[in-house]
């Protein structure tokens, strides 16, 4: 077996590179693992520098490497800390910099216990 080890992968034009590094957490640009119940504090990322809480059930990831624009595509998937009724997340703003998101679930209007994970896929 061979082994090639590199330090960046471009395509033939010399633009659109990527690191192992970047490859090997999926080539999203950023993600993170999100848990609000006590505090805000992230339990993994890539490409997030920090998030912060805005009050309850608002908060804003920040990112590591800015987007080239504003029109990133986002995934979302969330829950509250207790599990009996759904949590959701809905994103209220962005900017080449940060995501500003509103945790809900179905028995309020806000939600300061929310888990939540994101993907953020862009330029």
């Amino acid at each position: 077996m061979s082994t090639l080890k590199v330090n960046t992968i471009q395509n033939t034009s010399g633009g659109s590179s990527s690191t192992p590094e970047q490859i090997e957490q999926g080539r999203a640009k950023a993600w993170v693992n999100m848990n609000a119940v006590s505090g805000t504090f992230i339990l993994d990322s890539f490409g997030v520098s920090s998030v912060d809480d805005n009050g309850t059930g608002s908060y804003v990831v920040n990112f590591s490497t800015s987007f080239g624009n504003a029109s990133y595509c986002m995934a979302v998937g969330s829950t509250n800390d207790n599990h009996s009724r759904g949590g959701f997340v809905m994103q209220t703003s962005r900017s080449v910099n940060s995501c500003t998101l509103f945790g809900t679930n179905y028995g309020s209007n806000s939600a300061g216990d929310v888990r939540c994970h994101m993907t953020f896929f862009g330029d």
